[in-house]
């Protein structure tokens, strides 16, 4: 008996001992465990966690998850690569569950370069990058849009506020056959709003890997955009070497469960600067007074500026803001994007959808059954299949697709823009007593009726792009040894649909007994015509030999590269390009490095036996921050890099003319006089004639470019800095001889005779911390860029203020004025253009050569258009689930010439009448404003042109900086989203233009008169990932 209850007493022991070990264990008082994901929700690995004052440390595993032992004392350090740290305290022995965000500026260790990848340490040429997250802020069509002020050595000008369609009003499309008689044209290009300049150059536009002009792919598919400035980096496009490359890396398929991302946005546009036209009691007076100037007779009676002002005769003095009635106050931009992202270990994918619709600023009428606004529907599919076939050999295939539709009113946007800008306010009515449409007899169309009642032009594009890329590792038998092939396709086609027509107007004629309406014009009837504008097929072959490979503390890497590119258009004639290249690197330490390459390019458009170049590039970089004598005595300097590149380039596939070493003709067939005659009547005959001459010594252009730089970061790469100096001189530019004198009768050919420098420096400061979870950045960026004629063949010029050599390139020459001469004693004593007879009020131009008349002996340098300085700065910070960032872009020491006739001029001689005059025109010289005036005499005498010569009168200051980009977000706490099963919610606005200062505000300081205005976006949207 007594045995059972010691059994038993030992089991109930056993029992109770059991409990509270386990309890004991299950608590470990001095471990804490979690888990850490992405913005997807997926595990995060690789993440460093370690004590803070302490040595402790782990990483995380593949589930995201770690251990770690601490107390609730303790706070935890979590450090993940392009992502902000984390500082945690444990949660009462709970498990924590943390999401990491994205670094605004990540730092990576591998960044792309020209077909490949290279880690930024290593590096000695000039490369500047911008990530996803810095794109994805800008509410847009097309990727370029977000580029300015990010990049340094960048320089952005947009021209338009809307794309340019490809259609036959614009591209001289024979409508009946649907070709384009242009050969040796440039390729196509989705991007008709913004030029793009590196270094006084336009890059070549690379997409992973393949050279193309496509700027509409979604800033949410795009990994990084870099440019490659210096020679050492671009050296492998051998005859494109010279200009720079602008590098489009789009995401790649990733391995793990599968991740995806939708974004939804709309957003409003609103037109920037518009011109500020005269009311018509306004013009009609100060048209009086530009005709008594010329000595007229007014036109306007007192009883007319009544009616203007007071609005009592709509019909007979109309007072129509044409902007107003021709233009939206605001339009929709809506975009949809959604990506697919996943795989296993052999597999991985990736799938890109997005939908862009953009409405244009025009009126419509709701009674149309088809669409005359401007607008953009674009549909694009991104797609990545990454495949290893075996543990060495890895397939990936690519393959881009784009559909677009675009519209247009029928009489054409730039038709009724430059329509716009010059037709008065008092010109007709909008619509007549009757109904009808108003006009004249000069004016023989309707504003309104153009804009809402011409049918519509269509254009339709469709482009398909498909990569195939081969990867085969023989690390088995020679280690570090791969072999790389790619091919691509692409097909590109254009069309256009005509289904304009033009209505009838009438002018109003009151009689005695009756109204009359007097038809002007003629009506068309709708067309309905159909247009290929261009078929375009390119073809890329590549195969490389590359080696990387370490040993101990000296690294190599090579390849050995091969390429053929052919472009196929339905209007020319094939063009290929061929490349032959070596690279080698060497680095030491990730100390010393040194790097060279050699390329032998060939282009089938020069003679033959003569179409190959040879280039080649150097460069050298020294980390002194890796030196023992810093390592030691500066733990807070983590990188001082000197570097350096020299490289002979070239220029060759697009600027190398069309085929100018063969004699080329030209048919006459004889309408309107031929070249022959024949007869005694000396009738007109058709034949041929021999065009420009023939050069059979033409060449490609070359460039000898020098680039210096340094790389500092500090503090744990919290401060990053970069700087550069280059200079480029290019040479053998293509330029028609200014000296020689054509005595055979037929234009000298281009020959490669010109040369002209740039040189500059950029500056980059990156600085970005984290305080008590508060994450902030800053990051700005200055270039400074000069140019100069060194060379142009220009003719002999006997005053040194009248030369274009030794002036920046684009120099614009004119005369120097002087005021207004005050009164016609002074005009009459003055030196003046010949064939004119200056009077008082009329700009007075320096007589530079004192021969007492003004001619081109007294042209002066007055200005150019491209800044000298641009800048670019971005700031924000993320805390809690907030962020905001704000970018402001400018350009300084740059000028904008101003005599537009139709908006500088005023009165402009239109189809027989009176044009439109501007607010500008206000400030006009006359006796009683003599000492303030700011605008010439007011003439409407068409053939007046004394005052509209080139001259630094119409040069204004250029300079200007925006608000370019401004951002504000939250995201959705993780609890709130790991309840929902998503990995992230973020609800977004973002704005783009939202301020602009300008120096000279007539107009916008980008996007001149007559030009779709520029545009304001007040843009939201939310995104969700999962």
């Amino acid at each position: 008996m007594a045995y059972r209850y010691f059994r038993r007493y030992i089991s109930i022991l056993a029992c109770l001992l059991t409990v509270v070990c386990g309890s004991v264990r299950a608590q470990q008082p001095g471990t804490v465990s979690g888990q850490l994901t992405d913005s997807y929700g997926q595990p995060l690995a690789g993440a460093a966690i370690f004590i803070k004052g302490a040595k402790d440390s782990t990483t995380s595993d593949a589930a995201g998850k770690f251990t770690v032992r601490a107390t609730a004392d303790n706070t935890l350090i979590i450090q993940h690569p392009g992502y902000y740290t984390i500082e945690q305290k444990p949660h009462d022995g709970k498990p924590l569950m943390l999401r990491m965000e994205e670094q605004y500026i990540p730092a990576p260790a591998k960044i792309p370069v020209l077909y490949g990848e290279a880690s930024p340490k290593s590096m000695v040429g000039a490369v500047s990058t911008v990530y996803t997250n810095q794109l994805s802020t800008t509410p847009a069509t097309l990727y370029a849009y977000a580029l300015p002020g990010r990049l340094a050595g960048l320089y952005t000008q947009q021209s338009s506020g809307f794309r340019n369609p490809a259609t036959g009003n614009n591209f001289d499309v024979d409508i009946f056959v649907g070709n384009i008689p242009r050969p040796g044209a440039q390729e196509p290009s989705d991007n008709t709003e913004i030029g793009l300049s590196l270094r006084g150059q336009t890059p070549v536009t690379i997409v992973d890997g393949v050279q193309r002009d496509v700027f509409s792919i979604d800033p949410e598919n795009i990994e990084s955009i870099s440019v490659l400035k210096d020679g050492l980096s671009t050296i492998l496009l051998g005859q494109r070497s010279s200009r720079g490359v602008l590098l489009v890396t789009t995401k790649r398929a990733r391995a793990g469960k599968p991740r995806v991302s939708f974004t939804a946005q709309t957003g409003v546009q609103q037109s920037l600067r518009m011109p500020k036209p005269l009311p018509a009691w306004q013009y009609a007076y100060l048209l009086n007074e530009a005709l008594q100037n010329d000595g007229k007779q007014p036109l306007y009676k007192e009883a007319d500026f009544i009616a203007f002002r007071d609005r009592t005769s709509p019909y007979t003095h109309p007072d129509i803001n044409w902007y107003d009635e021709i233009l939206r106050d605001n339009a929709l931009l809506s975009r949809y994007n959604l990506n697919i992202n996943g795989g296993g270990n052999v597999a991985r994918y990736s799938v890109s959808l997005n939908y862009t619709d953009q409405q244009g600023m025009f009126r419509t009428a709701p009674g149309n059954s088809y669409n005359t606004n401007a607008g953009l529907k674009r549909y694009l599919i991104n797609t990545d299949v990454n495949i290893d076939v075996t543990d060495n050999l890895n397939i990936g295939m690519q393959i881009f697709g784009r559909l677009q539709e675009g519209t247009q009113p029928g009489a054409g946007t730039g038709s009724i823009l430059g329509a716009l800008l010059a037709t008065p306010n008092s010109a007709y009515p909008i619509y007549n007593m009757n109904g009808s449409w108003g006009g004249t007899n000069n004016l023989t169309t309707n504003l309104l009726s153009q804009t809402i009642n011409s049918g519509y032009i269509q254009d339709n594009s469709k482009d398909v792009m498909a990569n195939v890329d081969l990867r085969y590792d023989l690390g088995d038998w020679v280690p570090g040894l791969s072999i790389k092939g790619k091919g691509n396709l692409s097909i590109q086609s254009a069309n256009a649909i005509d289904r304009s027509k033009r209505e009838l107007v009438y002018r109003m004629q009151a009689t005695q007994d009756d109204t009359l309406y007097i038809k002007s014009g003629e009506a068309i009837a709708q067309r309905n015509n159909f247009m290929s504008v261009f078929n375009a097929q390119y073809f890329f072959g590549q195969v490389s030999v590359n080696y990387d490979r370490q040993f101990g503390r000296h690294g190599i890497n090579a390849v050995v590269l091969a390429d053929s590119r052919q472009t196929i258009f339905n209007y020319d004639l094939p063009g290929k390009a061929t490349n032959l290249s070596a690279k080698a690197g060497y680095n030491y330490a990730n100390k010393y490095f040194a790097e060279a390459a050699l390329n032998r390019s060939g282009y089938n458009r020069y003679i033959p036996g003569q179409q190959y170049g040879t280039f080649f590039a150097v460069g050298a970089g020294w980390d002194m921050a890796q030196e023992n004598f810093l390592k030691g005595n500066a733990g807070w300097l983590d990188q001082l890099k000197l570097r350096g590149v020299y490289a002979h380039t070239g220029n060759g596939i697009d600027n190398s003319g069309y085929y100018i070493w063969r004699q080329d003709f030209s048919e006459n067939n004889g309408i309107g006089g031929g070249i022959y005659e024949q007869g005694t009547a000396r009738s007109p005959a058709s034949g041929f004639q021999e065009n420009g001459l023939a050069n059979v010594n033409i060449s490609w252009e070359t460039a000898r470019k020098l680039d210096v730089g340094i790389d500092i970061s500090l503090f744990g790469n919290q401060v990053q800095i970069t700087g550069d100096y280059y200079h480029d001189r290019y040479e053998n530019l293509l330029q028609i001889r200014g000296k020689s004198i054509a005595l055979s009768g037929a234009n000298y050919p281009p020959e490669n005779i010109g040369a002209n420098l740039y040189q500059g420096g950029e500056l980059t400061l990156t600085y970005q911390g984290r305080v008590n979870g508060f994450n902030y950045f800053v990051t700005a960026n200055g270039s400074i860029e000069q140019s100069k004629v060194l060379f142009m063949d220009e003719q002999r010029r006997e005053y040194e203020w009248n030369k274009r050599t030794g002036q920046p390139v684009g120099m614009r020459f004119g005369y120097i004025a002087d005021g207004f001469f005050q009164s016609a004693e002074e005009a009459e004593g003055s030196a003046t253009i010949a064939g004119y007879k200056p009077v008082a009020g009329d700009i007075k131009y320096k007589d530079l050569n004192g021969d007492g008349t003004i001619n081109q002996f007294d042209e002066a340098p007055i200005g150019t258009y491209k800044p000298r300085f641009y800048y670019g700065a971005t700031i924000g910070f993320s805390w809690k689930g907030i962020e905001a960032s704000a970018l402001l872009q400018g350009v300084a020491n740059r000028v904008n010439y101003v005599a537009n006739f139709a908006t500088e001029l005023g009165f402009q001689f239109l189809n027989f009448t009176y044009g439109q005059a501007y607010e500008q025109i206000t400030g006009r010289w006359t006796p009683e404003t003599a000492a303030t005036a700011t605008y010439p005499r007011l003439t409407a005498d068409a053939n007046h042109n004394y005052n509209k010569a080139s001259s630094s009168f119409w040069v204004r200051n250029g300079n200007y900086f925006r608000l370019k980009n401004l951002s504000v977000a939250y995201n959705l706490p993780y609890g709130w989203t790991r309840r929902l099963r998503l990995g992230s919610v973020k609800i977004f606005a973002n704005a783009q233009n939202l301020f602009t200062h300008a120096a000279y505000d007539f107009v916008d300081p980008e996007v001149g008169v007559g030009a779709y205005p520029i545009q304001r976006v007040l843009n939201t949207g939310i995104n969700i990932k999962f």
